[in-house]
């Protein structure tokens, strides 16, 4: 009994010693991206270490996404409540946002930054609350360079270690924080489904797409670098200044299902670290994949919602499903009640609407045939790691290159949102898709792969985070290009100097060759220069 007792207090103390203090900035804005904070936030306190998530509440309709971690909340503020409340108003603009229109850079940059930039402003007001993080002395906190509120905050926290983060595929400004070349010659833009590299055409557009986000996204890092510097001073760092100096990046991106592009051995991808394990199906969920031999599941996400669809892309989608009474249609439909869900229930057997259900469980199992979705991250890294199938509509924002990336490696097709209302169009990708086993066996391969990964997400994330926390950063891990001017990082001081020595030894050669012509020749080249000679 006295040794049971020797060894609880040995492996209590182990813990007290190598538990560290964790500070994870989780704003309250999208279900992805709170997700992502709080899975990592649940993660590392089961990991064994003190987690405290402070959540800056954008939007109060989405999940904090942490049940484990300690919370301290900043309310919303009325400014950011109205401007949330006026842009609920217009959620049916998803489905007809053309994201490549310049039009929409003259109201959405202002619009998508004030947001963050009302909150911002709530937090500072929260003295206390800063008095207290500083007290805590925090060896880790994570932020993600979305609302980059956190990252400017985190230069007042002072921990000892910054970690950045990203809760989708980075985009490209995000790149620049991070250290990393955008490489736009053939990697894909977030804006962009596909790219032929051979295409000029198409790499002509993949760098009008990161002009546009880089208009979109910029004034909201201007905006809170000004709101920083003239609380504390126009000595505050920039948010980009101090991603530069952040130990390690995590990344919400899996390498076997990415585009290939260049990175840093500091940027740690842990895709896939918000999908739980599956559970097996209830009774209710079972019963409905056994009704008929295929399965197809159809979800457009959180937040462009189905309810919000015209209603001649509903009607699309009804054809579309009556095309095919042999398979079993399951619609995350967010108001079956409604006149169309009642309606659309009604008329087809083969349709069940549901306002919510087990996805991931569904994926998992072997009934389900396919997955037409939205194209988020969750849903495409949880399409690939159950190993199915997709037809793949992107709404906005990085769909268009998550569903991008999965038609490249062979798990499915892409379809315009914009060819919705054209159900030919989608029986003929469904068809396709059904038809072809090539979409199938690249599917379950992939899933396979992903199941047997060396190193999984969990792990990468975990051994990280003690890592920084006991080591801090490392001026190894940052690179010089932080330090580059624009012209140094492109070497166009080295290109203009090869140039003008270019120009220059042309314009000797032919002076030289002109005087060696005229006297061997009788050219009269030098002519011009002899009699100025003379005259003088």
């Amino acid at each position: 009994m006295r040794i049971l007792s020797l060894v609880l207090l040995f492996a209590l103390s182990f813990e007290a010693i190598t538990s560290h203090k964790i500070l994870v900035y989780n704003s309250q804005y999208g279900h992805s991206h709170s997700n992502f904070l709080g899975n990592i936030a649940d993660i590392l306190v089961d990991a064994g270490h003190d987690v405290t998530s402070f959540i800056p509440i954008i939007d109060p309709e989405v999940k904090d996404g942490t049940s484990k971690s300690k919370k301290v909340l900043v309310p919303q503020a009325k400014d950011t409540k109205d401007l949330i409340d006026s842009m609920m108003e217009h959620k049916a603009d998803f489905f007809t946002m053309n994201n490549f229109n310049p039009i929409i850079l003259l109201f959405m940059p202002k619009v998508f930054a004030s947001q963050f930039l009302f909150q911002c402003r709530a937090v500072l007001e929260e003295t206390e609350i800063l008095k207290k993080f500083q007290a805590e002395k925090f060896d880790v906190m994570i932020v993600e360079n979305f609302d980059m509120c956190g990252v400017a905050y985190s230069h007042l926290v002072k921990p000892k270690s910054l970690i950045t983060s990203s809760g989708s595929s980075p985009f490209s400004f995000m790149f620049e924080e991070f250290g990393v070349p955008l490489s736009l010659s053939y990697n894909p833009s977030s804006y962009m489904t596909s790219l032929n590299v051979h295409s000029m055409f198409d790499r002509a557009k993949n760098i009008y797409a990161e002009i546009l986000i880089h208009a979109l996204f910029y004034p909201g890092r201007w905006m809170i670098d000004e709101l920083y510097q003239d609380k504390f001073g126009a000595e505050y760092p920039s948010v980009q200044e101090i991603s530069s100096h952040a130990a390690y990046t995590f990344t919400n991106s899996e390498p076997l299902i990415d585009f290939a592009a260049p990175t840093l051995n500091r940027v740690i991808p842990i895709g896939g670290i918000g999908a739980n394990a599956p559970k097996p199906l209830n009774e209710y969920w079972n019963e409905v994949l056994s009704r008929r031999s295929k399965n197809i599941l159809l979800s457009f996400g959180s937040v462009a919602k189905s309810v919000y669809l015209a209603n001649d892309i509903k009607q699309s989608i009804l054809t579309t499903i009556g095309s095919f009474p042999e398979i079993t249609f399951i619609w995350k439909y967010e108001h079956p009640e409604d006149e169309f869900g009642t309606a659309a229930s009604a008329a087809l057997p083969n349709l069940v609407l549901s306002s919510w259900m087990p996805q991931n469980d569904i994926l998992n199992d072997d009934r389900i045939t396919l997955f037409i979705t939205h194209g988020g991250m969750g849903s495409t890294q949880e399409t690939a790691l159950r190993g199915k199938p997709g037809i793949f509509i992107p709404i906005f924002g990085d769909q268009m290159r998550n569903a991008g990336m999965m038609q490249y490696n062979g798990f499915g097709k892409v379809i315009d949102k914009f060819d919705l209302h054209k159900p030919e169009v989608v029986v003929a990708a469904i068809k396709d898709v059904l038809g072809n086993d090539s979409y199938r066996k690249n599917a379950a391969r992939v899933g396979k792969m992903l199941a047997k990964k060396p190193f999984s997400s969990k792990e990468q994330l975990i051994k990280t985070i003690e890592f920084a926390a006991e080591y801090g950063p490392s001026r190894a891990l940052r690179p010089q290009s932080y330090d580059m001017t624009f012209i140094e990082y492109h070497n166009l001081d080295i290109i203009s100097a090869f140039i003008a020595l270019a120009l220059f030894s042309l314009y000797l050669t032919k002076k030289v060759l002109c005087c060696i012509a005229t006297k061997c020749c009788g050219f009269k080249c030098c002519k011009k220069e002899e009699k100025k000679t003379k005259k003088e």
